[in-house]
């Protein structure tokens, strides 16, 4: 009996120390787990533009209306997001924020987003109103993507003759080199008073220049048309100048996106008719004053060859795509000037192939394949 009451007493001793270690430990932290990577909903759109179009429809999604959001910024504040603004963002929504893996080892920002800036003039506008702009058809070619597009209609990349000093406070036109200034947070979007479209203010107010990877910018019929120096041989960087600006602007947005590559777009070819629609000639033939729109397309692809970290997108060759003399007619819409859906699609086409090359995505040879307008029909 004896020994039964110490064996008793030894399991109940036991149960008891069990009992104590069970409430006194410590439990797990489960959200606590920096090494994991939380995969993203699959999300794309466009700032600046329709963000209603899909891959199946590309060509009928109607304009979004602008929310509250998406409003202008007023004169208290910036316009584009600055280095301190992520940060404290970021450090705010810790709990919150969605981690994914880079999307190639080449990505320029390894964040797991692609996140594309546009600047230019009217070809990246065109199709804003059916929300199939190249912006727009663009945000349907990668998973993952957010577009912003700051298009201007009717800009140069060059500064105008007018303008005799490159200080901020001269900028009046928005060309290349005064939205570099701005994204830079330089100059305010504001001051260019009604030449900015509020989609634009809209779009610029949403960029964090931090995570940009790749900023499209396609200048250069404006230089041509407006008579402006192709390039100034004694001073390369002349801003007065479609090449000197191009890689001037370049220059003021790596100091603010380091990690950011460029693609520089050519004009693509067009033809020109006189007042009583008689054709004179195209791209390669007329000028208007200096010189032909091929002379300042080739400048802008020796802009690219003079800049860091850019890369090319030639359409004016018909290399890429096959827009040329024979084809224009179905490329282009009557005014044999502006691209048609067809046109943009494919634009949008051989654009997605210049950054897939460069993420790794494909081969050379299937970036330098020729796509076919036959092949759209």
């Amino acid at each position: 009996m004896k020994k039964r009451n110490n064996i008793l007493k030894v399991l109940i001793i036991s149960i008891s120390a069990l009992a104590l270690s069970a409430c006194t430990s410590p439990k797990t932290n489960t959200n606590a787990l920096p090494d994991t990577v939380t995969p993203a909903e699959n999300v794309s759109g466009v700032n600046g533009s329709s963000d209603d179009t899909n891959s199946s429809n590309e060509g009928s999604a109607s304009a979004g209306e602008t929310s509250a959001d998406d409003a202008s910024p007023s004169d208290n504040t910036t316009d584009v997001s600055t280095n301190d603004e992520a940060d404290a963002s970021a450090s705010a929504a810790t709990s919150t924020t969605v981690y994914r893996d880079p999307i190639s080892p080449q990505e320029p920002v390894k964040d797991g987003y692609l996140n594309l800036v546009f600047l230019g003039d009217e070809q990246f506008l065109t199709g804003a109103s059916e929300g199939n702009t190249i912006p727009d058809l663009m945000a349907n070619r990668f998973d993952y993507v957010e577009v912003y597009n700051l298009a201007i209609k009717d800009t140069m990349g060059a500064i105008p003759r007018s303008q005799t000093s490159t200080d901020l406070s001269a900028y009046t036109e928005p060309g290349f080199t005064a939205m570099a200034h701005v994204l830079a947070g330089d100059i305010k979007i504001s001051s260019f008073g009604d030449k900015v479209s509020q989609s634009a203010i809209d779009a610029c107010s949403k960029v964090n220049v931090k995570t940009v990877d790749y900023y499209v910018i396609g200048y250069g019929y404006h230089d041509y048309y407006n008579g402006v120096e192709a390039k100034n041989e004694s001073n390369p960087e002349d801003e007065h100048s479609l090449y000197g600006a191009i890689v001037t602007g370049i220059k003021i947005l790596q100091e603010v996106s380091p990690n950011a590559q460029f693609i520089i777009c050519s004009p693509y070819y067009c033809r020109f008719f006189d007042d009583e629609g008689n054709d004179i000639g195209d791209a390669f033939s007329v000028t208007k004053g200096l010189t032909t729109l091929a002379v300042y397309a080739n400048e802008t692809m020796l802009a690219a060859e003079g800049s860091t970290n850019a890369l090319k997108l030639p359409a004016i060759s018909g290399t890429l795509f096959d827009l040329n003399g024979h084809t224009y007619s179905q490329y282009l819409e009557s005014d044999c000037l502006t691209m048609n859906i067809k046109g943009r699609r494919i634009y949008s086409d051989a654009l997605a192939r210049v950054i897939k090359y460069h993420l790794g995505f494909i081969g050379e040879e299937e970036a330098n394949k020729t796509i076919t307008i036959a092949d759209y029909n």
